[in-house]
């Protein structure tokens, strides 16, 4: 079992890799996509042109891949947050999940 001194230098830096790690999702078979970082920021959005014709729709797809993305990022911590921990549960740590 690894210190809590190693540990918190290994979140940390992990903290600042999660800038670079993104997750691509699609909503509307790839009317919406959207690539959100794994501080939960999005980083790029893209539209089908024939989109801005239905706003209604757009914004409905737009909150869907948000929320897909948001999920998938958050699990994405998760799974790094495990591996470095070795499979230790760490509930929440702030700045991360």
């Amino acid at each position: 079992m690894m210190d809590m001194s190693n540990m918190l230098e290994m979140i940390q830096q992990l903290q600042k890799q999660l800038r670079q790690m993104t997750v691509k999702v699609s909503a509307g078979r790839g009317a919406v996509e959207l690539v959100m970082n794994g501080n939960q920021e999005v980083v790029q959005i893209h539209f089908k042109p024939e989109m801005a014709g239905n706003p209604a729709e757009l914004a409905r797809l737009t909150a869907e891949a948000f929320n897909e993305a948001m999920r998938e990022s958050k699990q994405m911590v998760r799974d790094e947050l495990s591996r470095i921990t070795g499979g230790i549960n760490i509930p929440s740590v702030p700045g991360l999940i």
